[in-house]
């Protein structure tokens, strides 16, 4: 298991793909860093969907999956 080093880096899954980011982010701010949009996604964070008003709350963990959905219109 990865934990926090001494640095305030941490490992988690970014839509399937392990990223190193600084320990006390926040959803959101990850979103913004990872350049992935702010608007018209859905996040799940370890199998459990985050509401968007949760965002800014919501710390990321060491170990964390988290996988951005994006909204697609049409059929």
């Amino acid at each position: 298991m990865i934990q926090t080093d001494p640095h305030g880096v941490i490992t988690l899954h970014l839509n399937g793909v392990e990223q190193q980011v600084r320990a006390n982010l926040n959803l959101a701010e990850l979103l913004i860093l990872s350049d992935l949009p702010t608007q018209g996604v859905a996040v799940v964070v370890n199998d459990t969907v985050m509401p968007r008003s949760r965002w800014m709350h919501v710390l990321c963990q060491a170990d964390d999956n988290i996988t951005v959905f994006y909204a697609v219109a049409g059929g």
